[in-house]
């Protein structure tokens, strides 16, 4: 930039750089006091959330926090440089990137990858496994942005590393972020204009779009949006326009800022809660907080905000914010599994100690040693940061999976000693085990597998089907429901095997066969009832001679309580079958499982033989009550086959039955083919 471009800026505008000296941001080889306190206060929200959410019900702005920081001091160091020297060194930035994040982050996924077969439950370690080798590559954000609007995955526990998600956000933002200010550093040159001009321009509109995107998504799709990274760019794009340069601002107004700024942050914090859309509009409260703070900029005025973060609590605390937050999300995953129960304010206080403690090991012996370039050994400096890229996620993969095959191997030699529900029948003794079938550390994952690519999303309308038994087969049956219908698809397909049926599965995401609008997570299921009128024109087109139908008992009527607008459920239900009878078909119907509430693996580390009581968990299912006003229909009921004995245990067989709270195993299934064969023969004879 020549003089008379910075003169010119200067007129209107001054950077950090400009402003006067009692008023004066420190060069970026300085240290920012106010803007260590801002992190301090930022981590401790995040982790006083993480520890006693219904304290800081808000805390996770904190994270909100941290970007605008980010994005202000990125900018302004990639900009002073690109403005004294001309260029950017990419080069010596990601490599001061890589010394100052990769090290410690690396360390705790290391320790993650050790301990979790140590401290968490076996369903959960192929899932951690997965979700440090995404952190690795600070990917981990667009893992859990896919987890969360995954229906199977839903009820997935956190993972001790979730917390990579905002780093993850950060890393991207690091990749990004300086090719656009030298993209916009040379086109200036081209141009002939102001470099500050013409980026403050180019960041405005990124920001302005990705507020946008991130307000339009959090209505739409608040799971996707709290994650995804062009929801939360424009967070690190705010701090990136203040660095670019900011009006004169007095002592009195910058004081006032401070503390406004401060004030929203805390308000954020106490006022948010997880029921908060966000980011949405509402993150602009603890972000313009952010920007507020750092605009008040450092005062020698006892009276200020300045005053207060330069405090050695809050400069220590700021000093070791990146190892806190690294570490004491671990912490709390792990003491939480430990002890089996919610957090209390002496295990909370626990965790918190031993997080700063940690922290404190960490920043000293971990960041500090190898933040400062080793000249006399750069490239094995270099060497060991990026090895640990490579070594993290093998250690991780082969502790789980050094498990899982030893599980299956087992499993797989012996199949005779898993019979499952065949147990039942039989009455002879089951042996004694090792391991249950299928392995804890993959349950999550024994699920219809012939069905993954048939069942339809929560906003699919057009059907999909899967095919069974013999396609050119005269007895036609389908099965047709949610995922608690397509949890019998093990059995339902061996059954149409045997018997050489045309058998078809359709079934989509929380969406049972019904003939009215139903309520999905408070709104209306639209794409629910018109799957619904387009399955029946199919069974109108194909003729089925049965149609099977199952779902959860759960149903919530649209809108709700409006039982002057629309029929009870169990009248609605019937005139279904009725309108299904009158297009050809038998009916039969299926009751639902229980909803166990509780998750396998859990259950069984505290007692191999765990069960829950049926009468805890009976709940009074629809289709049960539909069917006993119109008995034409046939029922079958599996209750004594999943709840022997009035108990519902988390092993039947040497078979793990539950694969989550509320759906079966699809070993388990399998193993009950015989049974439901009999019984669905039977139901079809009878009607």
């Amino acid at each position: 930039m020549s003089k008379t471009s910075r003169s010119a800026i200067g007129s209107k505008y001054l950077s950090p750089s400009q402003f006067r000296p009692e008023f004066q941001f420190r060069p970026e080889s300085q240290f920012r006091p106010e803007i260590q306190g801002l992190r301090a206060i930022a981590v401790c929200l995040v982790a006083m959330f993480h520890v006693w959410p219904s304290l800081v019900p808000g805390g996770y702005v904190g994270v909100d926090v941290f970007f605008v920081i980010s994005g202000y001091l990125i900018t302004g160091v990639l900009v002073r440089e690109g403005e004294r020297t001309g260029r950017v060194d990419l080069i010596a930035f990601y490599a001061r990137r890589a010394r100052r994040l990769l090290p410690a982050a690396m360390l705790v996924l290391l320790l993650v990858g050790v301990l979790t077969p140590l401290c968490l439950p076996a369903s959960q370690w192929k899932d951690s496994a997965i979700e440090v080798f995404f952190s690795c590559f600070y990917l981990e954000n667009w893992r859990l942005a896919t987890q969360a609007v995954d229906y199977l995955a839903a009820e997935n526990a956190p993972s001790p590393v979730q917390h990579y998600w905002s780093l993850s956000i950060e890393e991207q933002f690091y990749i990004v972020w300086p090719a656009l200010i030298i993209a916009g550093l040379s086109a200036t040159r081209v141009l002939g204009m102001s470099p500050r001009i013409l980026l403050r321009a180019m960041f405005a509109i990124i920001t302005a779009a990705s507020i946008a995107a991130s307000i339009w998504l959090t209505l739409t799709n608040p799971a996707w949006a709290y994650f995804v990274t062009h929801t939360r760019i424009w967070e690190l794009g705010l701090g990136g326009l203040l660095a670019l340069g900011v009006p004169v601002i007095g002592e009195g107004v910058r004081r006032f800022f401070g503390f406004a700024g401060i004030a929203a942050i805390l308000a954020a914090a106490f006022l948010f809660s997880t029921k908060t859309p966000f980011p949405g509009y509402a993150a602009l409260l603890p972000t313009l907080g952010t920007v507020f703070v750092i605009l008040s900029g450092q005062s020698r005025s006892p009276l200020s905000v300045f005053s207060l973060l330069k405090l050695r609590p809050f400069q220590f605390l700021g000093d070791i914010s990146y190892s806190l937050y690294l570490w004491h999300w671990p912490l709390v995953v792990f003491f939480s599994h430990g002890m089996g129960e919610a957090i209390d304010p002496i295990g909370g206080a626990a965790i918190l100690a031993a997080s700063i403690g940690l922290a404190a090991i960490s920043k000293v012996h971990i960041e500090d040693r190898f933040r400062s370039p080793q000249p006399s050994q750069p490239l094995r400096r270099l060497a060991e940061l990026l090895a640990s890229l490579i070594v993290v996620p093998i250690v991780a993969f082969s502790t789980v999976y050094a498990g899982v095959a030893q599980e299956t191997a087992s499993v797989a030699a012996n199949p005779g000693d898993y019979p499952g529900a065949a147990a039942l029948l039989s009455g002879a003794p089951v042996p004694h085990v090792a391991f249950f079938a299928p392995p804890l550390a993959t349950i999550k994952e024994d699920t219809p597998t012939s069905t993954e690519d048939c069942r339809l999303s929560f906003d699919g309308v057009a059907p999909v089907s899967c095919q069974f038994g013999n396609r050119n087969g005269d007895f036609k049956v389908f099965l047709m429901g949610d995922s608690h219908a397509e949890q019998w698809v093990p059995a339902f397909e061996k059954v149409a095997s045997d018997r050489g049926w045309n058998a078809a599965t359709y079934t989509k995401s929380a969406c049972p066969l019904f003939p009215a609008m139903l309520l999905r997570n408070g709104s209306p299921y639209e794409s629910c009832l018109a799957w619904g009128q387009r399955m029946l024109q199919i069974i109108e087109q194909q003729k089925p001679d049965v149609v099977i139908l199952s779902h959860k008992n759960d149903l919530q009527l649209y809108p709700e309580g409006a039982a002057n607008i629309h029929p009870s459920i169990d009248s609605t239900l019937v005139r279904l079958w009725r309108d299904i009878e009158a297009l050809g078909p038998k009916v039969v119907v299926i009751a639902d499982t229980p909803e166990w509430g509780v998750k396998s693996d859990e259950c069984l580390a505290k007692d191999p033989a765990c069960f829950v009581p049926y009468q805890s968990i009976a709940r009074t299912d629809p289709l049960v009550v539909a069917q006993r006003s119109y008995p034409h229909v046939a029922l079958i009921d599996f209750k004594d086959v999943v709840c022997p004995n009035e108990r519902c245990p988390a092993v039947i067989g040497n078979v793990v039955v539950w694969r989550d709270r509320h759906h079966l195993t699809a070993t388990y299934a399998r193993s009950m083919a015989d049974i439901f064969g009999k019984r669905l023969d039977a139901a079809i004879a009878s009607n």
